[in-house]
């Protein structure tokens, strides 16, 4: 059974899923989303990225 992107597996097996907006995966892997949704999601990541410790500080000094 090929495994589509999106799926969604259930009793009845693998079923295809679609975005029902305008939001979309480019072909190198970033998403996009559309103007409804953008700012929702953007604070959705940021959370993620916050509790998973995904950062480091970088102290970039300006030379004087």
């Amino acid at each position: 059974m090929e495994l589509h992107p999106y799926a969604r597996l259930s009793i009845e097996g693998d079923k295809k899923t679609r975005w029902i907006c305008g939001c979309f995966e480019t072909i190198d892997g970033f998403f996009k989303f559309c103007s409804e949704h953008n700012s929702s999601l953007k604070r959705a990541i940021e959370s993620q990225i916050d509790e998973l410790d995904m950062t480091i500080v970088v102290d970039e000094k300006v030379p004087s």
